[in-house]
């Protein structure tokens, strides 16, 4: 599947995604955790707690939106994604 993401206030954090901009990004799967875990390949481990915590559930800490509607903290592993979606990611202060 391919979606759009984009990586808010996260400069360096991954690969080709300086300066906010919208990369493509392909992935096997077709929910939000796949996507996430897709981005954490071969980063270091201190990057991945980022995105997803000790358990493999997304990180309380990123603020994640679909198609720029903010997504429910309660099921978002689970939130399926379709073809073309925009995934927006930003760090939130705890």
């Amino acid at each position: 599947m391919k979606v759009k993401v984009k990586l808010l206030g996260m400069p360096g954090l991954l690969q080709n995604f300086e300066g906010e901009k919208e990369v493509q990004v392909d992935f096997t799967g077709n929910t939000i955790k796949d996507l996430l875990y897709h981005l954490c390949l071969g980063i270091e481990p201190e990057k991945k707690g980022f995105f997803v915590d000790d358990q493999g559930e997304i990180s309380p800490m990123l603020f994640v939106m679909v198609n720029g509607n903010p997504l429910d903290y309660s099921n978002r592993s689970r939130q399926p994604l379709r073809e073309g979606d925009l995934i927006e990611l930003a760090i939130v202060p705890g």
